[in-house]
């Protein structure tokens, strides 16, 4: 019989105690602390809270910041965090980089957001940033410059982020909006800076009650705002001039009373099956053509309508008031892998064309229309089978004379070799490399190289594909 003393016995994690190194690591903090929660089986606020301790501070965020002000910085860094908009300049003209150096903790835009300067400085600090090329969608920091911005304010500097592009939709690492780190943020206009990012913003009070009605699917109660105020079927909610500043596609923004009734973005889950009712009291009341076939565009990609299958009945009440699915409903639908709104279009009559075929995998028909389409018509078949995951009709696209490489119709800031990545599907990858397919080729909304996207998004195959592909490509020596 062995000695119990002989008996091996499981060993916790070595844990780094005291204080802090010259130069600590964010990372390799935030890393510790989860396997702190592994380890004692706690939940990680509480091996956040004993890593601290740890290193003797009383809480978690002042360990952060503790190493946050420890850790190196560039001068680029230094001279943004101060708002020092002089000196920034000063730097990139020696030859700063405007997204910084490696080995800073965030970027200097993160940098500036993050500062508590006047909002005059933190304009004019950022601008000379962003004139230089700096990425305004980072999320080097676990969030985006926007996201630091409402948490600082002041307001009109995330008037001016938003004018030049900020997503106020992009979530954080945790998945909070940039709304919701206004409302836990220390920002004196904190609640103005929320109700700005809280979209649509919706100011006039008679307006909101009927999108109230819309939401909770009373169609008698709006039946009644709508006859004492006529003017909500012709007029829309003006938002804040900085979103009409943004030089980027909003499909919702500045919208019209009917877009609200087919839920998307989803605003309300889930979607109450009254909202098909109050479509029909808005369309008895008169709605125009170009709302009408707008708001089939927003149905046939709404996910509460598709989540609560309430999608046939809104389509025909839509239908029935005369609305029209042009190429932009139909590019909407099958651009986001969603056959069965389409389905139903062909049902009513909807003519078969070289993109739908594309999608549907529908190959002998697809072969005869292609051969009479458009160099624009094979490039949308190409890009709808790549996002539908059907590889012998994307082959014959192609074949056609598609561009493996060209930015798709939509979804445009990526091509079809991001999709088939964000898709994690490896057959389709296969397929656009052996058709030539560029892997080094960024989007250009987050810059990011299909590789990249197969990372953040979390696709096991893709990724290990894409790496295996990029292995082979990479120079030896």
């Amino acid at each position: 019989m062995s000695n119990v003393e002989d008996t091996p016995t499981p060993q916790s994690p070595k844990r780094a105690s005291g204080p802090l190194p010259e130069r600590p690591s964010l990372e390799f903090l935030r890393k510790a602390a989860k396997r702190r929660a592994r380890a004692d089986g706690v939940a990680l606020a509480e091996a956040q809270r004993r890593t601290a301790a740890d290193h003797g501070f009383a809480r978690w965020a002042d360990l952060i910041r503790a190493a946050e002000a420890a850790a190196p910085r560039s001068p680029l860094y230094r001279a943004a965090a101060a708002a020092d908009a002089s000196t920034v300049t000063r730097l990139l003209q020696a030859g700063a980089q405007a997204d910084g150096d490696p080995g800073d903790p965030a970027r200097p835009l993160w940098a500036v957001a993050a500062a508590t300067a006047p909002e005059n400085r933190k304009i004019a600090t950022a601008r000379v940033l962003l004139d230089a090329g700096a990425f305004l969608h980072t999320d080097q920091a676990g969030e985006t410059p926007l996201h630091a911005a409402a948490r600082t304010g002041p307001l009109g500097f995330v008037e001016f982020l938003i004018a030049r592009g900020a997503l106020e939709w992009m979530r954080d690492r945790r998945g909070r909006t940039p709304a919701q780190a206004a409302r836990r943020g220390d920002a004196k206009d904190k609640d103005a800076i929320a109700e700005l990012l809280q979209r649509p913003v919706i100011r006039d009070p008679v307006f909101r009650q009927a999108v109230d009605a819309i939401h909770t699917g009373e169609a008698q109660t709006l039946a009644r705002l709508l006859d004492l105020h006529p003017r909500l079927l012709a007029e829309r909610i003006v938002e804040p001039e900085c979103y009409r500043q943004a030089q980027r596609s909003q499909y919702f923004r500045d919208p019209m009373l009917f877009w609200f009734t087919a839920d998307n973005p989803d605003l309300v889950v889930p979607m109450p099956p009254g909202m098909v009712d109050c479509v029909r009291v808005m369309t008895a009341r008169g709605v125009a053509q170009a709302d009408l076939d707008y708001t089939l565009g927003l149905a046939v990609t709404s996910a509460p309508a598709h989540a609560a299958g309430l999608l046939g009945p809104l389509m025909q009440a839509l239908l029935d008031a005369g609305a029209k699915a042009t190429d932009a409903v139909v590019l909407g639908a099958l651009g986001h892998a969603l056959t069965q709104p389409i389905r139903l279009l062909l049902a009513a009559g909807h003519p078969l064309t070289a993109p739908i075929a594309a999608a549907l995998g529908e190959l002998d028909r697809l072969e005869r229309l292609l051969a009479d389409a458009s160099p624009d018509e094979r490039q949308t078949a190409f890009g709808l089978a790549v996002i539908n995951r059907q590889p012998e009709a994307a082959a014959l696209a192609l074949a056609a004379g598609a561009d493996v490489d060209g930015f798709l119709p939509i979804h445009v800031h990526s091509t079809a070799l991001h999709q088939a990545a964000n898709y994690d599907d490896v057959p389709m990858l296969e397929l656009l490399v052996a058709h030539g397919a560029r892997d080094d080729i960024p989007d250009t909304m987050f810059r990011g190289t299909a590789l990249g996207w197969a990372r953040h998004e979390n696709k096991p195959a893709a990724k290990a594909y894409l790496e295996q592909l990029a292995a082979a490509r990479r120079p030896e020596g």
